[in-house]
C-alpha cells in the first residue's frame, strides 16, 4: 500500500504549495492565481486517475460501511395528478347600471355599500317636462272615460248611434295607449339596478349630465362566487365540466373542493388559452379579484403503484430506485430500473419495474451502491 501513501503525501505537498503561493506578496494578480489553481486541479485529477488504475491493478477493495435507511412498502392505491393553475375570484353576478337617455341628474338615491333589489331606482334624471305632459294626458283620459261610460249606457238603452259609442271608446283607448307610452318614456329617465346586489361604486352626481352607456353604478352579487382561470389549449381535450377541483385561497387560508362548472370551447387566439370556471357558493370575507390556486384533477388510477418522487433517481439512460434485499436477515441495497407514468406534487406513478410488497428505500438512498449493506431505521 506504499503507492497509495505516496499519492496522498503528494496531494498534501501540492496543497501546501498552493497555500504558500496564494499567501505570497500582493504583486501576484488574480489571473495568475486562477491559472495556478487550474494547473493544480489538473494535477490532482491526474493523480486520482492514477490512483484508481493502481487500485484496480492491485485489486484493492474499499470496505463500505452499512448505511441507515428508511423504507416504504409498495402497495396498490389511488393515484391522482392535477393541473395547477392560478385564477381570480369573481362574483357570479356583476354588472353596471347606466343611463338610457342623455339628461341632467336630478337625484341620486343610493350610496356605496347599500344593498339593492333588481329594478330598484338608483338615480333619477330630469323629467319635469314629461311629468307635466303626463298630467295633461291624465286629465284628457279622465274626461274621455266619463264620456265613454255615458255613451255606453245610452247605447245599451237604445239611445244614440253606434258611431257615437265607438268614437268615445276609440278616444278613451287612444289616450290610454298614449299614457302608457309616456310612462315608458318617463321610466327611461330612471337608472335602475339590473340585479340584486350591493353597490360597489357610484360615479355620478346631481347636476351632472348623464350619457347612455356610461357605467355610473357597479352592482355585485356575492351570494355565489366563482373562480376564473385561463388554461393552455394543450389541455382542451382533458378538462371538462364536472371534473374535480381543489381551490386554495391563500389570503383566507382556505381550501375548497368543487367541480368545473364551465369549460369554454373557444380558444383565445392571442394567448392560446381557454376559460375555466369553478363555482364556490357563498364564502365569507371573500372579495372579487382575490388570487386563487386551482388544481384540476386530470388523471386518476384506483389501482396504482406510486412512490415518492424524490426517491426516484434519474440519469441520462434510466430512472431507478433503490430497494431493500433481505439475505437471511442481512440487508443490502439493490438498484431497480422503473418506468414512470404521471406525477403530482409529491408522488410519481410507476407503470413498470416495481411489484406489490417491494420495499423501496425512501430515506438514505443517496450514493448507495449495488449490494451495499444497510440498516433499517427504527
Amino acid at each position: 500500500m506504499k503507492t497509495q501513501k505516496y499519492i496522498i503525501n503528494g496531494l498534501v505537498l501540492l496543497g501546501v504549495s498552493f497555500i504558500s503561493s496564494c499567501g505570497g506578496g500582493s504583486s501576484t494578480t488574480k489571473e495568475t492565481k486562477l491559472e495556478e489553481l487550474k494547473k493544480i486541479q489538473s494535477e490532482i485529477a491526474a493523480l486520482q486517475m492514477k490512483e484508481a488504475a493502481l487500485k484496480k491493478e492491485l485489486d484493492v477493495k474499499v470496505t463500505q460501511r452499512s448505511k441507515l435507511v428508511e423504507l416504504d412498502t409498495i402497495a396498490l392505491g389511488t393515484f391522482t395528478s392535477a393541473l395547477s393553475l392560478e385564477g381570480v375570484v369573481d362574483a357570479k353576478s356583476s354588472t353596471v347600471a347606466t343611463s338610457k337617455v342623455p339628461a341632467v341628474v336630478s337625484e341620486v338615491l343610493v350610496s356605496e355599500g347599500q344593498f339593492v333589489k333588481k329594478g330598484q331606482i338608483l338615480a333619477r334624471l330630469e323629467q319635469s317636462s314629461l311629468l307635466k305632459s303626463r298630467l295633461e294626458i291624465e286629465q284628457q283620459l279622465s274626461f274621455a272615460k266619463t264620456l265613454y261610460e255615458k255613451q255606453m249606457r245610452l247605447w245599451k238603452n237604445g239611445i244614440g248611434t253606434e258611431v257615437q259609442y265607438l268614437s268615445a271608446k276609440n278616444q278613451k283607448e287612444a289616450l290610454e295607449k298614449s299614457l302608457n307610452t309616456l310612462d315608458a318614456n318617463i321610466d327611461m329617465y330612471n337608472i335602475k339596478s339590473p340585479i340584486d346586489g350591493s353597490i360597489e361604486a357610484v360615479d355620478i352626481k346631481v347636476g351632472q349630465t348623464a350619457a347612455p352607456g356610461m357605467p355610473y353604478f357597479k352592482v355585485i352579487n356575492m351570494s355565489t362566487v366563482k373562480v376564473v382561470a385561463q388554461v393552455s389549449e394543450s389541455y382542451s381535450g382533458k378538462i371538462n365540466k364536472g371534473d374535480k377541483v381543489k381551490v386554495n385561497l391563500p389570503d383566507l387560508n382556505k381550501e375548497i373542493s368543487g367541480t368545473v362548472s364551465f369549460a369554454s370551447k373557444f380558444i383565445d387566439p392571442l394567448n392560446r388559452t381557454f376559460k375555466v370556471e369553478v363555482s364556490l357558493g357563498n364564502i365569507e370575507q371573500i372579495k372579487p379579484n382575490m388570487i386563487a390556486k386551482v388544481e384540476i384533477e386530470d388523471y386518476a388510477n384506483n389501482k396504482a403503484i406510486s412512490v415518492p418522487t424524490n426517491a426516484i433517481q434519474i440519469t441520462e439512460n434510466e430512472s431507478f430506485v433503490m430497494i431493500l434485499v433481505d439475505n437471511s436477515g442481512k440487508y443490502t441495497a439493490s438498484k431497480r430500473s422503473v418506468k414512470m407514468g404521471k406525477s403530482n406534487n409529491t408522488h410519481s406513478e410507476i407503470v413498470a419495474g416495481l411489484n406489490v410488497d417491494d420495499m423501496i428505500i425512501v430515506t438514505g438512498f443517496q450514493e448507495l451502491a449495488e449490494g451495499q449493506a444497510v440498516e433499517i431505521a427504527k
